[in-house]
């Protein structure tokens, strides 16, 4: 019992680095958004629309990233490979699906070879080829995506910059680069964002960390493949 643990532990605060990289936003607990029924049924994936009047570029870089975040958040799924570097090798995979469904595979660090599945308030992990539901809630302690850019929040979002242009994957891309510190937290960093020309997505991020064991994280992400997730058969 102590080592699966353990490993909740070190699952929590990686799984969070993904969602909150772009700005460090503040979001809502999946206990609160369920309020007590059911989670929801989740929702299939789906390209962002087309702009509305109120979202065409500005021209302003700071204006440029909000909006590329608020985007983000908006999808229905994304898929995210994350490598770490600092006092342990941290890489992972993170998979949304909304409002409340995730799955994270870690493939080196303190929990190499575990896949945890959180739908709702209910969280299962496999390790050794098994699954296994855990008594533990780790949905309470992983926020769903809501509450995003608040006044307050974006007040930390400074010395925002246009750097340059740059092609992922065969896909142009503007960086940009920003300072930030996490909600609630003094642990400032500095952030290089990716944004698609086409889709006004994120596509990568690059942060350093000033504080910490962790130095360097590295994110790719992806917003176009659908992502299904569904609770373990066994």
């Amino acid at each position: 019992m102590h080592r699966p643990e353990f490993r909740i532990h070190a699952i929590v605060p990686a799984f969070l680095i993904a969602l909150i990289a772009i700005l460090g936003c503040k979001f809502t607990s999946s206990s609160e958004t369920s309020n007590g029924q059911a989670p929801s049924e989740p929702r299939t994936a789906a390209s962002p629309g087309p702009s509305t009047q109120g979202d065409q570029p500005t021209g302003e870089p700071k204006d440029e990233v909000i909006r590329a975040a608020k985007k983000f958040l908006q999808l229905d799924s994304f898929s995210a490979e994350m490598r770490g570097e600092g006092t342990d090798a941290l890489s992972m995979r993170l998979e949304y699906q909304a409002p409340d469904r995730f799955r994270i595979t870690h493939n080196a660090g303190a929990a190499a070879g575990t896949e945890t599945i959180l739908i709702g308030d209910a969280s299962y992990m496999k390790m050794k080829g098994k699954w296994q539901k855990l008594p533990v809630n780790i949905g309470g302690k992983i926020p769903t995506l809501r509450d995003a850019f608040s006044e307050e929040g974006l007040k930390t979002l400074t010395d925002v910059k246009r750097e340059s242009d740059d092609i992922v994957n065969g896909t142009p891309a503007s960086v940009y680069s920003y300072r930030n510190k996490l909600p609630n937290e003094n642990y400032p960093f500095t952030s290089r964002i990716w944004i698609g020309k086409d889709s006004g997505l994120p596509m990568k991020i690059v942060v350093d960390y000033e504080q910490g064991a962790l130095k360097q994280m590295v994110i790719n992400y992806d917003t176009s493949t659908p992502v299904s997730i569904e609770a373990p058969s066994n």
